[in-house]
């Protein structure tokens, strides 16, 4: 630092600018070269304008000054300041430029105004395209083609959207043409540039109305193609053209028509209502494939799955065998081996154990008749009977020769014949005995006794039977007898009557029917 201030010194100063005013000089001498150069060149040239170009020395103070200055400043006790101070004193000097009255040779283009007016020219035109460029750019990423949504789901709808940043107003109709969710019309027309973020309208089709009603044909007179075309112009959806095998209706003719609701009807069917039309597929054939194997033996399930997973009828009869146990198959119509188709028909006999044979009871007495038949519960009653004679059979609940299995009743009801009624005197008998007299030997036996009572004077006790109307004979099933019972007036036993106190001969008749 203290070299750099000795240089500001009164004698070192002097010398400092000597020394550049030295090195000024040849510079100068530069300069006027220069002139001399250009005077040659400017004969030899087009013609040139000589100006003098002044400069001005802005260095405001002379020599001397600068030096009466430098003195001030370095005897200044000021001086010995800090470094900061220094260094901003040096750089509050003013600077300086030099005035001076060389003349210089300047050369005038004559096409520089218009090489100058084509320059900006050119930047404008230059300015313009990049502006445009810049638009147009800006533009298209800010803008969007618009595409065609014709036909085209709302699925599609909502990716492009999505894609460019677009916000979607939807709206929903009903339509004969347009599946549902099908784009059915757009706001803005397709190729024309929408800005993005702006709200674009789509009305989606919502397919046909479901509550229009739909007069339905009479399908008698339709083919089951022209039903399919009916169906297809009305998009009646949920009206089903199916087909099914008849044996009597010609293939393609109408055979019937359900509705799922019973109040619908062809003329108030609506679009949501569900109606299944059939149509007839003719006669259904198959292919004798199906080979039939040996059942014997094997049991009744079995064959019923078999018939089952092969679709064929089975028929089973019932059969006994002392020696095929109940359940497994006696014998079958259709050989082994043999082929069928699906939907025939085949039937098998099926074992229902051994059987009891009922018998003719007639070859047996009502003694024997239980024990005729093993297996069988034989229950024998005896009644009385006014044509059949004595120990024949007069019925049998089961006929003779009926084949009873596990699944019948083993219980049989024989009736033989007691013959015709026969009545023993019941003489001397009570008269309180007659109701069991009468039921024991006869109405409990078949028989329809009934009887009538009055009383006579006797000479028998009191109460006895002294007379009949019918005894030891052979009377009708349904005979009435009447029976006289004494008063025991003219006995001689307790209980004889007064006879002046009882009518002679007075008789009272009691009639008594069972």
């Amino acid at each position: 630092m203290s070299d750099f201030l000795s240089n500001f010194s009164n004698d070192n100063y002097k010398n400092t600018m000597k020394s550049k005013k030295e090195n000024e000089k040849p510079k100068e001498s530069l300069k006027s070269e220069e002139p001399i150069d250009n005077e040659s060149e400017e004969n030899k040239g087009p013609k040139k304008i000589r100006k003098r170009k002044q400069r001005r020395n802005v260095e405001a103070k002379s020599a001397s000054e600068v030096q009466t200055n430098d003195a001030q400043l370095f005897d200044s006790p000021d001086l010995v300041e800090t470094e900061e101070q220094q260094s901003n004193a040096l750089l509050l000097k003013e600077p300086t430029e030099d005035i001076s009255d060389d003349l210089h040779e300047v050369s005038i283009d004559p096409e520089y105004k218009k090489k100058q007016r084509n320059k900006k020219i050119i930047i404008g035109i230059s300015s313009v395209i990049a502006v445009i460029i810049v638009y147009i750019f800006y533009y298209q990423m800010t803008h969007v083609k618009m595409p065609d949504f014709a036909d085209k789901s709302i699925i599609d709808v909502k990716k492009w959207a999505n894609e460019n940043r677009m916000e979607l107003e939807l709206k929903q109709a009903f339509s004969l043409k347009e599946e549902a969710n099908i784009v059915m019309k757009q706001d803005i027309n397709s190729g024309k540039n929408v800005k993005k973020g702006e709200i674009v309208k789509f009305t989606i089709s919502e397919g046909p109305n479901p509550e229009e009603v739909i007069k339905l044909p009479d399908f008698k007179t339709l083919s089951q193609e022209e039903a399919n075309q009916f169906v297809t112009k009305n998009k009646a959806e949920n009206l089903n053209i199916l087909t099914e095998y008849s044996d009597k209706i010609e293939k393609g003719k109408f055979t019937k028509v359900e509705f799922n609701d019973k109040e619908v009807t062809a003329d108030t069917y609506k679009r949501r209502d569900t109606v299944n039309v059939y149509y007839s597929k003719g006669k259904e054939t198959f292919e004798k494939n199906i080979t039939v194997p040996d059942f014997t033996g094997k049991m009744k399930s079995e064959v019923q799955e078999w018939a089952n997973k092969n679709g064929v009828a089975m028929t089973y009869e019932e059969a006994d065998s002392d020696k095929v146990e109940e359940g497994k198959i006696l014998s079958q119509n259709i050989e082994k081996n043999k082929k069928v188709a699906k939907h025939d028909k085949m039937t098998v006999k099926v074992s229902v154990g051994k059987a009891a044979v009922v018998p003719n009871f007639a070859d047996y007495s009502a003694e024997s008749a239980q024990g005729a038949v093993e297996g069988l519960e034989v229950s024998v009653k005896q009644v009385f009977a006014d044509n059949i004679p004595y120990g024949q059979v007069i019925s049998q609940s089961v006929e003779a020769g009926t084949r009873l299995t596990g699944k019948d009743s083993k219980s049989v009801k024989v009736v033989y014949s007691y013959g015709q009624p026969y009545i023993k005197s019941y003489f001397g008998q009570l008269e309180g005995d007659i109701p069991k007299l009468i039921y024991d030997d006869f109405n409990s036996k078949g028989a329809n006794i009934t009887y009538g009572i009055y009383y006579m004077d006797s000479e028998q006790e009191k109460g006895q039977i002294v007379k009949m109307s019918l005894y030891n004979q052979y009377i009708a099933s349904n005979a009435y007898i009447t029976f006289g019972i004494s008063n025991g007036r003219y006995a001689d036993l307790p209980g004889k009557q007064d006879l002046s106190t009882t009518k002679e001969g007075s008789e009272k008749t009691q009639t008594a029917e069972k």
